[in-house]
């Protein structure tokens, strides 16, 4: 297989909903390419500074927007399910609420179409990473049928989030071989072994890591500490051309 570089995507590429933004480090060749999805209420204009921190290398970094606002009076602010829900025994919101829609967008559009079909980056080249909601809608792409025929993807890591009831799990002959990385606090719904959202993420993959951080909320990750279970799970997945001539052919 040739090693050709893939082909950045562009803005006007991806569903106008989506409002990506980009971050590509200085002298970088974007090997991989990371999908930033935050949480509920948040922005992909606020969010993606959180890509810049990292600044990781050899990744093109796409925070994308939750593409549906909050209704009146929760907002401002923008959200990945279709139809928010109010769970009054747990609290404002129903971690549950549908993101089928969401999901559809990140895995055809954005992923199958764009990011494989014209870009031509190598699935196993293509993470995601998300905060809460997003991080749900993360850990449910890589199950949407329109990936089912390519081979896994490089990685996901969600903090705070599971599968919400409306992702359809695999058969437990075939669990999806996409890695995942769950974080979360002590007091997390994620926390305890026996919980029944990690046991449904464990019921659809089949390379689950789950670290969960000193503190007890699932917030974002605030210090080195934190942030160091996710560069962890990256460096072993995030590929490098680094040394690499230009003209070298890839064998597999």
């Amino acid at each position: 297989m040739s090693s050709s570089h893939p082909s950045a995507p562009l803005a006007s590429d991806l569903p106008a909903s989506l409002k990506p933004v980009f971050h590509l480090p200085p002298n970088n060749i974007p090997t991989n390419v990371i999908l930033f999805l935050p949480g509920l209420g948040d922005t992909a204009a606020n969010f993606s500074s959180f890509a810049r921190a990292l600044n990781l290398p050899d990744a093109l970094t796409i925070t994308l927007n939750p593409p549906f606002p909050l209704p009146f009076p929760l907002g401002p602010g923008d959200q990945w399910s279709e139809d928010l829900q109010v769970d009054a025994t747990t609290g404002p919101f129903d971690p549950d609420s549908p993101l089928t829609r969401a999901v559809g967008l990140v895995a055809e559009d954005v992923i199958a179409n764009v990011l494989v079909g014209k870009s031509k980056y190598r699935p196993d080249h293509i993470h995601l990473i998300g905060f809460g909601q997003g991080g749900s809608v993360a850990v449910s792409v890589p199950l949407h049928p329109s990936l089912s025929s390519l081979p896994p993807l490089g990685g996901v890591i969600s903090i705070g989030g599971a599968l919400p009831m409306s992702a359809t799990l695999p058969s437990s002959t075939a669990k999806n071989r996409t890695p995942v990385l769950l974080l979360s606090g002590s007091r997390s719904p994620l926390a305890s072994a026996d919980s029944s959202p990690l046991k449904r993420v464990k019921l659809a993959y089949e390379f689950i890591t789950y670290h969960q951080w000193r503190k007890s909320d699932d917030s974002m990750p605030r210090n080195r500490d934190e942030v160091l279970p996710m560069m962890q799970f990256w460096s072993r997945r995030l590929k490098s051309r680094r040394g690499v001539p230009d003209d070298a052919v890839e064998l597999s």
